[in-house]
């Protein structure tokens, strides 16, 4: 089975990592690239492995596996929006493991550094193919500790990211603690742990079934920082090292926007169609979608309002991350199966657009204020390369053609068009509006790092650090967002089934 095969690989590359980490006195000056070698070829495996397996099975089915028939086995499925979502998390892995060698080559900790990122993927994949609400909270709880490590990985030296770390533990293990109640919930009453089973409560408890389905929803939100949940993620992007804030913004916030899918997915019968406009038909789901599309609404313009005030690169993506997943929690609330597609081939786009756009800030150094603005000013002047990049990944964060986000943005606001609802249209309308107005911000961010002159002599500008092993990653990433938008049905014929 290609995941337990995936897992053991993984888990083997992890401890592996750890080991080579031993040997620091025999080879310090390659150490970074040696078990950084190990971590990237791991990833690299495990994505062949995948697209094999992709190319192997039937496209059309949704594969199941439970080692045994007890209540409390595991339960693990495979279809084609889980590839989508885990091939995302190994190109952003992959991308981040690949950066951190030169990143972290003054560093002694390289090993545990890169155990923790092969066991955070790790834990993204079973939690992306979990099929059972046991399953799903143990690798949710495996990805959140991973990634409170790798947040606090300079907390010696860096009291603000250990500040963060702290913020983080105690808001993700309150919506982890209400997420475990739901479900406790729902086995009381059901007596199934698996996903279906919310599907059943609400058929035969629809009150109760509503009750644990938002304290869930509530729960797994935290990580996917829906309002009000979502104050910890601007601290901690901006805090933590700059290969975990890409990696934390590439795909673990996205993974809790897909956990979100995961649970309203199988309440229906109806999990792919050939007509993509095929509304899931959920028992008391006018509820659970107007509070869903209300929060989103909050989260898109707390996001966008609140990068405006923001004089830090690292704040105002991490900002913009707030925004984009109420576009993303929008286009969920309407229950189609276009608003599925649009929601996972945006995880695709913003995790590899966001995901690059942090790596691209660390070329001018790792600290906080090197991604102050009024640091950054004039350094496109000085340098044509950065500044490229810098109004690249800034056009390609509001969608703009030709990058893959206008087509992901554009299949959201066509999702809400399409569930032929006034309230809906009027969502669309909101998030177009909160396109639009994240295009201030980013101007903001072309406009003083590629345009504006350096206001200061050039001798005392930053020397930014140009090595291929920091400036090759974020290369790719927006080169694969530029391909996206130039062939975007390479990706969505396999998602609209």
């Amino acid at each position: 089975m290609w995941l337990l095969t995936v897992m053991e690989i993984e888990f083997t590359a992890a401890m592996i990592c750890l080991a080579a980490d031993y040997g620091r006195k025999c080879y310090a000056k390659w150490r970074p690239y040696v078990v950084g070698s190990i971590a990237t070829g791991s990833l690299i495996i495990s994505l062949v492995y995948l697209l094999y397996y992709r190319w192997t099975y039937n496209e059309t089915s949704s594969v199941s596996l439970r080692p045994t028939t007890s209540t409390f086995a595991s339960l693990y499925i495979i279809n084609e929006y889980t590839i989508f979502v885990i091939f995302t998390a190994f190109v952003v892995g992959i991308a981040v493991s690949i950066y951190s060698w030169k990143y972290l080559s003054q560093d002694d900790n390289v090993g545990p550094f890169f155990s923790l990122l092969i066991l955070l993927l790790t834990s993204v994949v079973g939690v992306v193919s979990a099929g059972d609400f046991l399953s799903l909270f143990l690798f949710w709880e495996a990805m959140s500790i991973s990634a409170y490590g790798l947040v606090a990985f300079y907390k010696e030296s860096s009291q603000i990211s250990l500040e963060a770390s702290l913020k983080y533990i105690f808001l993700a293990g309150a919506g982890s603690l209400l997420a475990l109640y739901g479900i406790s919930l729902v086995y009381s009453i059901t007596g199934s742990i698996d996903l279906s089973s919310l599907g059943s409560l609400l058929e035969t408890n629809t009150e109760v079934g509503v009750f644990a389905l938002i304290i869930i929803m509530l729960g797994f939100g935290v990580e996917a920082a829906i309002f009000p949940l979502h104050t910890w993620l601007p601290d901690v992007y901006s805090a933590a090292p700059l290969p975990v804030s890409a990696v934390l913004s590439g795909i673990v916030t996205e993974t809790g926007v897909f956990v979100l899918l995961k649970i309203i997915q199988p309440l229906s019968a109806v999990t792919t169609a050939t007509n993509v406009n095929t509304l899931l038909k959920l028992s008391s789901t006018e509820e659970i979608q107007g509070i869903l599309a209300v929060l989103a609404i909050l989260t898109m313009f707390i996001g966008n309002l609140g990068g405006y005030v923001q004089t830090n690169v690292k704040r105002i993506l991490s900002f913009s991350s707030i925004a984009q997943m109420g576009y993303m929690i929008a286009a969920l609330s309407t229950f189609s199966v276009l608003g599925i597609v649009a929601v996972v081939f945006m995880i695709w786009n913003h995790g590899i657009s966001k995901s690059g756009f942090f790596l691209m800030s660390g070329l001018n150094g790792k600290n906080y204020e090197d991604s102050e603005l009024d640091n950054l000013q004039g350094l496109g002047q000085k340098n044509k390369v950065v500044g490229i990049m810098f109004a690249s990944n800034s056009l390609a964060m509001v969608g703009s053609p030709p990058f893959g986000m206008f087509w992901a943005e554009l299949l959201i606001v066509e999702a809400l068009i399409a569930a032929s609802s006034t309230f809906f249209f009027a969502v669309a309308v909101i998030v177009v509006l909160n396109i639009f107005l994240s295009l201030g911000y980013y101007l903001r961010i072309i406009n003083r790092v590629a345009l504006n002159a350096p206001d200061r002599p050039q001798e005392n500008m930053p020397k930014s650090n140009f090595s291929l092993g920091l400036l090759i990653p974020p290369l790719l990433l927006i080169a694969l967002s530029l391909l996206t938008g130039i062939f975007p049905y390479l990706l969505l014929d396999h998602l609209i089934l």
